[in-house]
């Protein structure tokens, strides 16, 4: 008898047992998640809100971009309290959503989540079906992609580079795409080995330079999915990476411009030379939350 994730589901027992542990499940989760439907439905409903009536899907999306953003920041400085408050900001918008669907289509919440379940259970027969704690990481990811493919929505994809998401930031695509193709083969073995193909684009796009701003900008783009490649290689993520380094600029900045006004002297009046005194002052190491403002 083969293994049906939906009636697997319709026998997942009430009373935890050990087939998940730890749960956690408190009992005030059922009442949270009842409270904060109610409250969306009320925003959406004829008493509600003017501006929470006239959201749209396309709008709720652009908000829960920003919310990400802002639970990265969270994550990024290990708040787990505002962490908490942003994953609260973060369901709101969602249950909006759904709430805005169900309004177009009848989605229910229900149907929703049991989706969503069914899927992890057919994803995960490593878990569900036939438990094997040790297969490999390089396994699972083959049978995810198996499962993938025969999930209706999935059908029709044809290259294994379909199904990643071109509005995502250009280099989490670049290296989702080499993760991908990875996958089937088409790979570098190491980061060692993408060196020198850094340093060929490198001396690419130094030669471009006197081509024009076309086939400099073709170059610029070849080298960085390289790097995002060889960041990937590594466990780096490139776009983690480039905002972490956005984030030492800024602080930098921020210390060179408090230092000038500190010594009274307005930004636009400072020579290259104090400029290049004030960098290398503010690379220098300091104590935590010293370069804060």
């Amino acid at each position: 008898m083969s293994f049906d994730p939906s009636l697997y589901l319709e026998n997942l027992p009430d009373v935890p047992d050990n087939r998940a542990h730890p749960l956690t499940e408190t009992p005030g989760d059922l009442q949270g998640f009842r409270r904060l439907s109610r409250i969306v439905d009320h925003l959406r409903g004829e008493n509600g809100c003017p501006f929470d009536k006239k959201q749209t899907l396309s709008a709720l999306v652009a908000d829960l971009k920003d919310e990400i953003f802002e639970l990265e920041e969270s994550v990024q400085k290990d708040d787990s309290e505002n962490i908490a408050r942003e994953m609260g900001d973060l369901f709101v918008i969602l249950f909006m959503a759904r709430r805005i669907l169900w309004e177009k289509s009848g989605q229910s919440l229900g149907t929703i989540f049991d989706g969503a379940a069914r899927k992890m259970v057919t994803r995960h027969p490593h878990v569900f079906e036939s438990p094997a704690p040790g297969k490999s990481l390089e396994a699972i990811w083959e049978t995810w992609e198996e499962k993938k493919r025969k999930e209706p929505e999935h059908r029709d994809r044809r290259s294994v580079l379909d199904g990643i998401p071109l509005t995502m930031p250009a280099l989490t695509v670049a290296a989702k795409q080499g993760q991908k193709a990875g996958r089937v083969g088409f790979d570098w073995r190491s980061p060692d080995e993408v060196c020198p193909k850094v340093l060929e684009e490198w001396q690419e796009v130094l030669e471009a330079r006197l081509e024009g701003p076309e086939r400099l900008s073709e170059e610029i783009g070849d080298l960085l999915f390289v790097l995002a490649q060889f960041a990937r290689l590594s466990g780096i993520r490139p776009e983690e990476a480039l905002a972490s380094a956005n984030k030492k600029f800024r602080d930098r900045f921020h210390f060179m411009e408090r230092t000038a006004a500190s010594q009274g002297i307005p930004l636009s009046d400072l020579t290259s030379e104090q400029w290049e005194a004030l960098w290398t002052e503010s690379k220098k190491p300091r104590k935590e939350g010293e370069a804060e403002e």
